[in-house]
């Protein structure tokens, strides 16, 4: 697939178009301009005084119509986006991902030794490896992800991971293997974004990305690796 739609450079460059001949034609009709996006930018204009009559027509005085003064109020400081509480969510905790804590072994069918009722009985003495490695998709900070993506509710966990040092998916079954609806949504943000993802159905691994995504993914199967 590719990045983005086969039709996005086609309708970008007839919206460029549509564009550059409106601005052709307004040029007949007021000052010469230069657009960017759909701003008008004049390159000379003749101002008139503080007390002439305004230029619209309304009768006024310019300072009182089109030359009013507005006061400009700061821009607030964005507010950061608060990260998601897993809750009750032990997905990752459940035995569908590998590792090993405490010399405990997590695999799949044995769940984390230090799950207790609904939640993590060492959170605040975790391992770096591989607990806080982790990386939980929908519970991140920046995460694209909607609400009810929570691995709990949705079956599948969506790791972070990278690709090519920029970030790629990874989604893991906690339950059931990602269906049909949740391949399109990823399909169409990948297609967006540019960010690949793997997944795995009935035991076949697979992945969707960009082109040099699949240029990577088909040398690998040419050399026998796995794809991820």
């Amino acid at each position: 697939m590719c990045c983005f739609p086969a039709g996005f450079i086609k309708t970008s460059a007839r919206d460029a178009l549509k564009w550059r001949v409106e601005v052709k034609y307004a040029s007949a009709r007021r000052p010469r301009c230069n657009r960017y996006f759909d701003e008008w930018i004049p390159v000379f204009s003749m101002k008139p005084g503080r007390n002439d009559p305004c230029s619209c027509g309304s009768g006024q005085k310019y300072k009182k119509c089109c030359g009013a003064v507005i006061p400009i109020a700061p821009a607030a400081a964005p507010v950061a986006a608060a990260q998601r509480e897993c809750g009750t969510c032990t997905a990752c905790c459940d035995g569908w991902m590998a590792g090993t804590i405490h010399g405990h072994e997590m695999k799949p069918g044995v769940p984390c030794h230090f799950v207790r009722e609904g939640c993590c009985s060492i959170y605040e003495q975790r391992p770096q490896s591989p607990c806080r490695n982790f990386v939980c998709g929908w519970a991140a900070q920046d995460s694209p992800f909607p609400e009810s993506f929570r691995p709990d509710r949705l079956g599948v966990i969506i790791v972070r991971i990278k690709w090519r040092d920029q970030m790629a998916y990874l989604l893991r079954s906690a339950g059931r293997d990602p269906d049909g609806d949740l391949l399109e949504w990823m399909q169409r943000f990948s297609r967006q974004t540019g960010r690949p993802f793997f997944y795995e159905m009935a035991g076949e691994k697979l992945g969707f990305g960009p082109p040099g995504f699949q240029q990577d993914m088909l040398l690998r199967a040419q050399r026998g690796e796995s794809m991820w």
